[in-house]
């Protein structure tokens, strides 16, 4: 990479293999400092953020090391989405639980502490943003990624403030989940 050289956000997410979502939630958090927007006001990035983005991954990584299972969570109360999910990331090469209960779930993170969770906003019976803060509260580093149905802006910015990792949209694009999974764990173990 050239020094003076920009980047779009979509170089910027293939160089550093990150979600375009997690890119701006980066820069919402000032993660990424003094991003540029070309004529159109569209984002252009230089070295320096690359640098920066490079530097929060490391952060994640040595943050996830601390002691977590190398387990994926999924909390969804639809069995389909439970299945699908849970033998997606089963042949991707990763380990994972599944439980339509967020009773369980906040069980699960007393006792194994999953390095990543997918938590759906509803759930039956229960509300997907209380059973987070029950979650936050026997494991307050858990990196919790939302999964809705009906993605409001002022919720999603709500969950993110309150320390949400991210959030994905259903229906779930196989990549994009992958994707945020790479983020935080890494490649799966062979």
């Amino acid at each position: 990479m050239a020094e003076g050289k920009f980047y779009s956000s979509k170089d910027v997410c293939k160089i550093c293999q990150i979600s375009k979502s997690t890119l701006f939630k980066w820069e919402r958090e000032g993660l990424i400092t003094k991003v540029r927007r070309d004529w159109r006001g569209w984002r252009i990035y230089d070295q320096s953020n690359i640098e920066e983005i490079r530097k929060a991954i490391e952060e994640q990584k040595l943050d996830h090391d601390e002691g977590r299972s190398p387990t994926i969570l999924v909390v969804d109360d639809d069995p389909i989405i439970l299945k699908v999910m849970g033998e997606l990331l089963k042949t991707s090469g990763y380990d994972v639980l599944t439980t339509p209960s967020g009773q369980e779930a906040v069980k699960i993170h007393e006792e194994t502490l999953p390095a990543l969770t997918f938590l759906d906003v509803k759930l039956k019976g229960e509300d997907g943003l209380a059973v987070f803060g029950r979650i936050r509260e026997v494991d307050p580093k858990a990196k919790i990624i939302f999964l809705t149905g009906y993605p409001k802006l002022e919720d999603t910015v709500r969950v993110i403030k309150e320390g949400a990792y991210n959030y994905l949209a259903k229906p779930i694009k196989t990549e994009e989940l992958l994707g945020m999974v790479r983020e935080v764990m890494g490649e799966p173990p062979e």
